[in-house]
């Protein structure tokens, strides 16, 4: 993974720079800022992390996308689902203390908004 492809997966799982440092490379947002400019390389367990969201990010997206699938097929329409603006709705609602979660629920909602398979509350 090079610095613009970091670059990119964290602004896919909808992870400001802040998030990014502190919740995924435990590191100075300065930190992480020279990791997507090129500046400074990107240590192996950041990489691996990235990769490691990105393929959950694939399964959620999976799952949602078989459940909303499923809900048109019994002629519901798109499936109706709650959109967290803040982190504090998100965690108030689902239990989930998790920034990186929220931002993964964020993520791929919007993905299956874009497929038409998803209208948001």
């Amino acid at each position: 993974m090079n610095n613009f492809a970091l670059l990119a997966c964290r602004k896919l799982l909808f992870l400001d720079v802040v998030e990014a440092a502190r919740h995924i490379g435990n590191v100075e947002p300065r930190t992480w800022r020279y990791y997507e400019s090129g500046r400074s390389s990107l240590p192996e367990p950041i990489m691996k992390k990235m990769h490691s969201l990105l393929h959950r990010r694939e399964i959620l997206l999976n799952d949602m996308r078989v459940q909303a699938q499923e809900h048109r097929k019994l002629g519901q329409g798109r499936q109706v689902v709650p959109f967290y603006v803040t982190f504090e709705q998100f965690r108030e609602e689902t239990g989930h203390d998790d920034v990186v979660e929220w931002r993964l629920d964020m993520s791929v909602k919007s993905a299956l908004y874009i497929e038409d398979l998803l209208v948001f509350y």
